[in-house]
């Protein structure tokens, strides 16, 4: 757990492993159904062979289900000359979950003035 929130390591959920070849791309299924509300924030954190391919959060909606839940999935497009091979069971990425802030916007039509330095935006002065 971290710190206001809730952490999920996201895995690969199928039966064999995968192979994929150059500039091929798979959805990869992580197996997890979730339901965010808006005030929830979340962050993936992807492992470092899916930083350097192109990887995508993919979202899907379950239809099977009269509950609105969503899958998460990973699409991987592999940019490298060798082969990539994903097995059952890998680690994938890790979900941060917490909750988001509540903004209340206040009208004002006047900003306080501030002591600045003239050498640019925000100057110190220093």
């Amino acid at each position: 757990m971290i710190k206001n929130g809730y952490q999920l390591t996201l895995i690969a959920n199928i039966e064999k492993s995968i192979s994929i070849n150059f500039l091929e791309r798979k959805l990869i299924s992580t197996g997890i159904f979730i339901q965010f509300p808006k005030t929830i924030k979340y962050h993936f954190f992807l492992k470092k062979k899916f930083i350097e391919a192109i990887c995508v959060i993919h979202i899907t909606k379950n239809k099977k289900k009269t509950v609105l839940c969503q899958e998460i999935k990973m699409i991987i497009t592999n940019v490298f000359f060798e082969t990539m091979k994903i097995r059952s069971n890998e680690k994938l990425a890790v979900l941060n979950i917490f909750q988001g802030p509540q903004i209340k916007w206040k009208k004002c039509s006047i900003l306080n003035t501030s002591m600045r330095g003239c050498n640019s935006f925000g100057s110190t002065g220093i």
